[in-house]
Protein backbone atom coordinates (compact mmCIF):
# COMPACT_ATOMS: atom_id res chain seq x y z
CA UNK A 1 0.00 0.00 0.00
CA UNK A 2 1.48 3.42 -0.82
CA UNK A 3 2.25 5.70 1.89
CA UNK A 4 -0.48 8.35 2.69
CA UNK A 5 -0.05 11.76 2.49
CA UNK A 6 0.50 11.79 6.01
CA UNK A 7 3.12 9.61 6.21
CA UNK A 8 5.12 11.22 4.21
CA UNK A 9 5.50 14.38 5.70
CA UNK A 10 6.11 13.19 8.61
CA UNK A 11 9.05 11.14 7.74
CA UNK A 12 10.15 13.73 5.56
CA UNK A 13 10.36 16.30 8.87
CA UNK A 14 11.89 13.28 10.85
CA UNK A 15 14.75 12.29 8.40
CA UNK A 16 18.36 13.67 9.34
CA UNK A 17 20.01 16.14 6.99
CA UNK A 18 23.38 16.71 5.12
CA UNK A 19 25.38 19.83 6.91
CA UNK A 20 24.82 22.01 4.08
CA UNK A 21 21.07 20.41 2.90
CA UNK A 22 18.74 21.26 5.79
CA UNK A 23 15.46 21.74 4.85
CA UNK A 24 12.81 21.46 7.51
CA UNK A 25 11.44 18.39 5.69
CA UNK A 26 14.08 16.54 3.28
CA UNK A 27 12.80 13.73 0.83
CA UNK A 28 15.41 10.93 0.07
CA UNK A 29 16.15 9.46 -3.26
CA UNK A 30 15.76 13.38 -4.25
CA UNK A 31 19.42 13.90 -6.65
CA UNK A 32 21.31 16.44 -4.18
CA UNK A 33 23.00 19.02 -6.00
CA UNK A 34 23.71 22.89 -5.42
CA UNK A 35 22.84 23.97 -8.96
CA UNK A 36 21.21 21.98 -11.98
CA UNK A 37 21.48 22.32 -15.50
CA UNK A 38 19.21 24.83 -17.99
CA UNK A 39 18.69 21.37 -20.34
CA UNK A 40 16.97 19.78 -17.23
CA UNK A 41 13.97 21.81 -17.57
CA UNK A 42 13.87 22.44 -21.18
CA UNK A 43 9.83 23.95 -21.61
CA UNK A 44 10.13 26.85 -18.92
CA UNK A 45 13.76 27.82 -19.95
CA UNK A 46 12.33 28.11 -23.55
CA UNK A 47 9.62 29.88 -22.56
CA UNK A 48 11.00 32.60 -20.49
CA UNK A 49 14.48 33.21 -22.10
CA UNK A 50 12.02 34.03 -25.46
CA UNK A 51 10.25 36.62 -23.99
CA UNK A 52 12.93 37.73 -21.35
CA UNK A 53 13.75 41.27 -23.08
CA UNK A 54 10.05 41.95 -23.00
CA UNK A 55 9.70 41.23 -19.48
CA UNK A 56 12.22 43.11 -18.75
CA UNK A 57 11.28 46.32 -20.35
CA UNK A 58 7.73 45.29 -18.33
CA UNK A 59 9.48 45.76 -15.10
CA UNK A 60 11.90 48.80 -16.08
CA UNK A 61 8.26 50.56 -16.76
CA UNK A 62 6.78 48.89 -13.97
CA UNK A 63 9.47 50.77 -11.80
CA UNK A 64 10.03 53.91 -13.34
CA UNK A 65 6.27 54.44 -12.93
CA UNK A 66 6.83 53.72 -9.10
CA UNK A 67 9.75 56.29 -9.02
CA UNK A 68 7.72 58.97 -10.80
CA UNK A 69 4.64 58.88 -8.35
CA UNK A 70 7.24 59.84 -6.04
CA UNK A 71 6.57 63.85 -4.89
CA UNK A 72 9.23 66.58 -3.63
CA UNK A 73 11.63 68.64 -5.16
CA UNK A 74 14.51 66.24 -4.04
CA UNK A 75 17.47 65.67 -6.73
CA UNK A 76 16.58 63.14 -8.90
CA UNK A 77 18.79 60.58 -8.19
CA UNK A 78 18.34 60.48 -4.57
CA UNK A 79 14.76 60.57 -5.28
CA UNK A 80 14.53 58.03 -7.64
CA UNK A 81 16.47 55.72 -4.72
CA UNK A 82 14.52 56.71 -1.85
CA UNK A 83 11.61 55.86 -3.69
CA UNK A 84 11.89 51.71 -4.11
CA UNK A 85 13.71 52.22 -0.45
CA UNK A 86 11.01 53.65 1.40
CA UNK A 87 8.77 50.66 0.77
CA UNK A 88 10.97 48.94 3.19
CA UNK A 89 9.83 51.54 5.90
CA UNK A 90 5.86 50.84 5.58
CA UNK A 91 5.40 47.11 5.71
CA UNK A 92 1.57 47.86 5.82
CA UNK A 93 0.99 49.87 2.75
CA UNK A 94 -0.62 47.88 0.32
CA UNK A 95 -0.91 50.42 -2.57
CA UNK A 96 2.25 49.60 -4.00
CA UNK A 97 2.54 46.08 -5.28
CA UNK A 98 6.44 46.22 -4.17
CA UNK A 99 6.40 45.02 -0.60
CA UNK A 100 9.28 44.58 1.60
CA UNK A 101 10.63 41.12 2.58
CA UNK A 102 9.86 39.88 6.11
CA UNK A 103 11.86 37.31 6.64
CA UNK A 104 14.67 38.91 8.97
CA UNK A 105 17.22 37.55 7.00
CA UNK A 106 18.32 40.45 5.11
CA UNK A 107 20.30 43.90 5.25
CA UNK A 108 19.85 46.63 2.64
CA UNK A 109 16.82 46.98 0.34
CA UNK A 110 15.23 44.02 -0.59
CA UNK A 111 11.52 43.93 -1.85
CA UNK A 112 9.16 41.35 -3.87
CA UNK A 113 6.07 41.31 -6.13
CA UNK A 114 4.33 38.55 -5.35
CA UNK A 115 2.93 36.74 -8.77
CA UNK A 116 2.07 33.27 -7.70
CA UNK A 117 1.28 31.47 -4.38
CA UNK A 118 -1.36 29.22 -2.91
CA UNK A 119 -2.10 27.13 -6.07
CA UNK A 120 -2.97 30.72 -8.19
CA UNK A 121 -2.10 33.70 -9.46
CA UNK A 122 -2.10 36.56 -7.35
CA UNK A 123 -3.93 40.13 -7.76
CA UNK A 124 -0.52 41.77 -7.00
CA UNK A 125 0.85 40.17 -10.64
CA UNK A 126 -1.93 42.46 -12.72
CA UNK A 127 0.84 45.32 -12.12
CA UNK A 128 2.81 42.95 -14.36
CA UNK A 129 0.85 41.54 -16.70
CA UNK A 130 3.12 40.20 -19.39
CA UNK A 131 4.91 38.95 -16.11
CA UNK A 132 1.92 37.66 -14.72
CA UNK A 133 1.01 35.51 -18.25
CA UNK A 134 4.55 34.29 -18.57
CA UNK A 135 4.58 32.82 -15.32
CA UNK A 136 1.06 31.04 -16.31
CA UNK A 137 2.00 29.37 -19.00
CA UNK A 138 5.20 28.12 -17.19
CA UNK A 139 3.07 26.50 -14.87
CA UNK A 140 1.28 24.55 -17.53
CA UNK A 141 4.85 23.01 -18.28
CA UNK A 142 4.22 20.35 -15.36
CA UNK A 143 8.01 21.51 -14.99
CA UNK A 144 7.13 24.33 -12.84
CA UNK A 145 5.71 23.74 -9.19
CA UNK A 146 2.02 25.17 -9.27
CA UNK A 147 0.79 23.87 -6.01
CA UNK A 148 2.10 24.97 -2.60
CA UNK A 149 4.68 25.72 -1.61
CA UNK A 150 5.40 26.63 -5.34
CA UNK A 151 5.83 30.58 -5.49
CA UNK A 152 6.52 33.14 -8.89
CA UNK A 153 7.77 36.38 -7.48
CA UNK A 154 9.71 39.53 -9.18
CA UNK A 155 12.66 39.83 -6.55
CA UNK A 156 13.94 43.19 -6.15
CA UNK A 157 17.11 44.31 -4.48
CA UNK A 158 19.73 46.89 -4.36
CA UNK A 159 22.94 46.92 -4.64
CA UNK A 160 24.77 46.36 -0.99
CA UNK A 161 21.77 43.73 -0.07
CA UNK A 162 23.24 40.89 2.11
CA UNK A 163 20.95 37.71 2.61
CA UNK A 164 22.53 35.78 5.40
CA UNK A 165 23.30 31.91 5.19
CA UNK A 166 19.93 29.98 5.30
CA UNK A 167 17.89 27.12 4.26
CA UNK A 168 15.02 26.77 1.85
CA UNK A 169 11.93 24.48 3.89
CA UNK A 170 11.81 21.70 0.98
CA UNK A 171 14.90 19.60 -0.86
CA UNK A 172 11.28 18.45 -3.35
CA UNK A 173 11.41 22.08 -4.73
CA UNK A 174 14.29 24.12 -7.03
CA UNK A 175 14.23 27.53 -7.64
CA UNK A 176 14.92 29.24 -10.72
CA UNK A 177 15.99 33.01 -11.53
CA UNK A 178 15.63 34.61 -14.23
CA UNK A 179 17.54 37.98 -13.99
CA UNK A 180 15.70 40.80 -15.90
CA UNK A 181 17.65 43.88 -14.61
CA UNK A 182 21.01 43.64 -13.48
CA UNK A 183 23.61 46.84 -13.44
CA UNK A 184 26.22 45.44 -16.02
CA UNK A 185 25.15 42.18 -18.39
CA UNK A 186 26.84 39.68 -14.97
CA UNK A 187 26.54 40.04 -11.72
CA UNK A 188 28.20 38.21 -8.80
CA UNK A 189 26.68 37.56 -5.57
CA UNK A 190 24.83 34.22 -5.18
CA UNK A 191 26.51 31.50 -3.23
CA UNK A 192 25.03 28.00 -2.92
CA UNK A 193 26.48 25.44 -0.40
CA UNK A 194 30.01 27.35 -0.60
CA UNK A 195 29.84 27.69 -4.68
CA UNK A 196 29.93 30.58 -6.31
CA UNK A 197 27.94 31.81 -9.44
CA UNK A 198 26.95 34.83 -11.30
CA UNK A 199 23.67 35.72 -12.74
CA UNK A 200 23.54 36.50 -16.67
CA UNK A 201 21.25 38.73 -17.85
CA UNK A 202 18.28 37.05 -19.74
CA UNK A 203 19.75 33.51 -18.84
CA UNK A 204 18.19 31.07 -16.56
CA UNK A 205 20.06 29.63 -13.65
CA UNK A 206 18.65 27.04 -11.19
CA UNK A 207 19.76 26.14 -8.09
CA UNK A 208 18.16 23.74 -4.62
CA UNK A 209 17.54 26.25 -2.22
CA UNK A 210 17.34 23.77 0.42
CA UNK A 211 20.99 24.00 0.58
CA UNK A 212 22.53 27.07 2.62
CA UNK A 213 22.84 29.78 0.10
CA UNK A 214 23.47 33.38 0.70
CA UNK A 215 23.39 36.85 -1.24
CA UNK A 216 26.20 39.18 -0.86
CA UNK A 217 25.40 42.52 -3.56
CA UNK A 218 28.57 44.27 -4.61
CA UNK A 219 28.04 47.80 -2.78
CA UNK A 220 26.34 50.61 -4.47
CA UNK A 221 28.22 52.36 -7.50
CA UNK A 222 25.67 55.30 -8.69
CA UNK A 223 23.33 54.91 -6.04
CA UNK A 224 20.37 54.93 -8.17
CA UNK A 225 17.27 52.62 -7.99
CA UNK A 226 17.21 51.42 -11.34
CA UNK A 227 21.53 51.56 -12.29
CA UNK A 228 21.75 49.85 -9.09
CA UNK A 229 19.49 46.69 -9.16
CA UNK A 230 19.22 43.72 -9.49
CA UNK A 231 16.03 41.90 -10.56
CA UNK A 232 15.33 38.40 -11.49
CA UNK A 233 11.99 36.64 -11.88
CA UNK A 234 11.68 33.68 -9.43
CA UNK A 235 9.66 30.36 -10.29
CA UNK A 236 9.67 27.41 -8.30
CA UNK A 237 10.39 23.98 -9.98
CA UNK A 238 9.66 20.59 -9.48
CA UNK A 239 12.80 18.27 -8.55
CA UNK A 240 13.27 15.89 -11.54
CA UNK A 241 12.43 12.50 -9.06
CA UNK A 242 10.12 14.11 -6.99
CA UNK A 243 7.12 12.49 -9.33
CA UNK A 244 6.36 10.40 -6.48
CA UNK A 245 5.14 13.80 -4.57
CA UNK A 246 3.63 15.07 -7.26
CA UNK A 247 1.10 12.74 -7.66
CA UNK A 248 0.22 13.46 -4.34
CA UNK A 249 0.68 17.25 -4.48
CA UNK A 250 -2.88 18.13 -3.10
CA UNK A 251 -2.09 16.54 0.14
CA UNK A 252 1.80 15.09 -0.12
CA UNK A 253 3.71 18.38 -0.23
CA UNK A 254 2.97 20.76 2.92
CA UNK A 255 0.28 23.69 3.03
CA UNK A 256 1.29 27.08 3.67
CA UNK A 257 0.41 26.30 7.06
CA UNK A 258 2.45 23.75 7.59
CA UNK A 259 5.57 24.77 5.92
CA UNK A 260 7.15 27.55 7.67
CA UNK A 261 6.47 30.81 5.87
CA UNK A 262 10.01 31.98 7.25
CA UNK A 263 11.91 30.99 4.48
CA UNK A 264 9.21 30.50 2.10
CA UNK A 265 10.83 33.11 -0.57
CA UNK A 266 14.35 33.18 -0.01
CA UNK A 267 16.79 34.43 -2.41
Amino acid sequence: MAPSSADLLRAASARPRPSLQRPSYFFEGLRAQAFWPRESFPKVVALLEACASELSEEVQSLLEDALSSESGEEPPRTKRRRGIEGAEGRPDDRSSPWQPQGEGLHEGVWLKLELWARGGPLASGKAAPKTRAAVAACMSTGEAMAVPPGRAALSYMMCGAHVKPHCGPTNHRLRLHLPLLLPSPQMTGLTVAGEARAWDLHRCLIFDDSFEHEVQLPPLSREDALSDARVVLLLDLWHPDAGFLREQATQAVPEREKCSRKHAYTV
